[in-house]
């Protein structure tokens, strides 16, 4: 199956399915600043995940690997607790005393902006080397489902960020967010890494991971969403 369309459509499902919880009037600003979320966190990230890594002699996934499971849990610790940090603060600094439906569209924007990247950079890295996009049926479905609760994952979180914000207790629903995401991610980048391990023992670990991650997802989002949903006094504005 050829990947792409399945994280998109993933993206788009999730898009709908908030739309019908009931936010039917699209907020494009916000939406957009929640692309230039992800950019941002993106822009931050990737530097302090790799050169640290880089600084060790880690040049790719299979130097990771060649120094053992402790080793590979230590890096997936990292790469997933920089990612959750990162993210999380980045989309903080944004809705931080905004209202929780303003953080609802941010974090739609950050997840639907983050599914065009997961779609769009395999598609270069594959016109740069000739090969080809085609996977497993079970894994072309895996990236969708993957994409679906990852969206709604982004929207949990960011309502909660402004709920919190605008609750007083702002630093620590930064860090329960931010910890839940590392902790995520931190199962997801494992999950990356085993796969040069055992392809099968990978697949049967990235099953178990979607499980989890969906029921963290449906969660978060049941909590959430009651608080986006209350009327602000005075419609917001995004201020750029």
């Amino acid at each position: 199956m050829y990947l792409p369309p399945f994280p998109l459509l993933g993206g788009l499902l999730a898009w709908a399915t908030v739309y019908l919880f009931g936010f039917k009037k699209q907020k494009w600003a916000e939406l957009i600043l929640g692309a230039v979320a992800f950019i941002l966190a993106m822009i931050a990230q990737n530097p302090i995940q790799q050169l640290p890594l880089l600084g060790i002699g880690i040049r790719s996934n299979a130097d990771v690997i060649a120094r053992g499971t402790v080793f590979t849990l230590g890096v997936a610790l990292w790469l997933g607790l920089v990612a959750g940090f990162v993210q999380e603060g980045v989309k903080y600094l944004l809705v931080k005393d905004k209202s929780p439906k303003t953080g609802l569209f941010v974090g739609l924007g950050f997840g639907v902006t983050e599914v065009l990247f997961v779609a769009v950079m395999p598609i270069i890295l594959v016109a740069a080397t000739g090969e080809k996009l085609d996977v497993p049926v079970i894994q072309a479905l895996l990236s969708m489902v993957e994409r679906y609760f990852a969206v709604l994952f982004h929207v949990g979180t960011t309502v909660y960020l402004a709920h919190a914000s605008r609750n007083g207790f702002g630093k620590k629903g930064f860090l329960t967010m931010a910890v839940l995401h590392g902790f995520v991610d931190t199962l997801a980048a494992y999950g990356q890494l085993l796969t040069l391990k055992s392809e099968e023992l990978a697949m049967k670990f990235i099953i178990g991971l979607e499980v989890i991650f969906a029921a963290i997802a449906i969660a978060l989002i049941a909590y959430t969403l009651s608080f986006a949903r209350i009327e602000e006094p005075e419609e917001e504005k995004v201020i750029w």
